[in-house]
């Protein structure tokens, strides 16, 4: 039986130095049936970039924002008002696709109608294997109420059928946590969400990125409130009652540790925190 063809959508910001490695990372999955969306958002030629280093692929979309620094949110909404494919996944332009990435996921979707996967940290630098503080569970699938536990480094990692789940668009006002408010969001037509245990990716931590700049604390403190007024003000993607109490009481619980620990100055603790006084249910 024929793949379904998945959009890989991938916003390009200062990504000169990445971009070959996220792109062969694609070029090299088992599963070939995928078109990858460049949206450069610092008027970049990436198409341009790739011809120098000898990549060039049919399957190759480019595209831009026509800004500079809009923010992800609107880079991949682009990609997504352009995208031919039957299921779409995003990869950040510093990371890479493990070459089963497609194939292990793509049962997963057409099952529960979305699914996410395990991760890899690697520092970009060094290139050595980083800890992770995931919550593990032994299900295939998670719930709104479990969900969150076992990402909270790869919320990105989704890949999910758009007939299943249509016409959702990332929200422009959130620089940071975007990603766990799309997921989220998933719960308005899906009871559920696959998972794959297996790490399927590699997320690179880099210096400067957005999630570890001088101003990172700053910029999720600011989104963590505005995703609360969201929420009271019903002006939230999210519609299902039981992910919209789970975020809320994950966001506050995120507030009061974030009062002792600085998240960028002690993350393990931070997050050794969460873990303990996460509210379960």
């Amino acid at each position: 039986m024929k793949n379904p063809l998945v959009s890989i959508i991938t916003p390009a910001y200062k990504a000169q130095k990445t971009i070959a490695r996220a792109t062969l990372s694609a070029i090299k999955q088992d599963c070939q049936d995928w078109e990858m969306i460049f949206i450069s958002d610092d008027i970049q030629d990436y198409s341009q970039i790739l011809k120098d280093a000898n990549i060039v692929d049919d399957r190759l979309v480019f595209t831009t924002t026509n800004k500079y620094g809009s923010g992800a949110s609107n880079a991949r909404n682009q990609g997504l008002k352009i995208a031919r494919g039957e299921f779409i996944t995003v990869l950040d332009a510093d990371d890479e696709f493990k070459p089963n990435k497609l194939s292990k996921m793509i049962p997963l979707v057409q099952e529960y109608g979305a699914a996410v996967n395990e991760i890899e940290m690697r520092n970009n630098e060094t290139d050595q294997i980083l800890k992770k503080f995931n919550r593990s569970y032994n299900q295939r699938f998670r719930s709104p109420e479990n969900i969150i536990w076992s990402c909270f480094h790869n919320c990105n990692t989704y890949m999910y059928d758009r007939s299943k789940i249509p016409g959702l668009y990332y929200d422009n006002s959130l620089p940071v946590m975007e990603d766990t408010v799309y997921l989220m969001s998933f719960f308005n037509n899906i009871e559920l969400i696959g998972y794959e245990s297996t790490p399927l990716q590699i997320y690179y931590k880099c210096q400067d990125s957005l999630c570890n700049s001088p101003d990172t604390r700053k910029k999720f403190l600011e989104a963590n409130y505005t995703i609360l007024d969201k929420i009271e003000s019903g002006k939230i993607s999210i519609k299902n009652p039981f992910a919209l109490n789970e975020l809320t009481k994950y966001i506050k619980c995120l507030l009061n540790i974030d009062k002792k620990y600085n998240y960028i100055l002690d993350a393990e603790i931070f997050f050794k925190e969460l873990l303990i006084n996460y509210p379960m249910n």
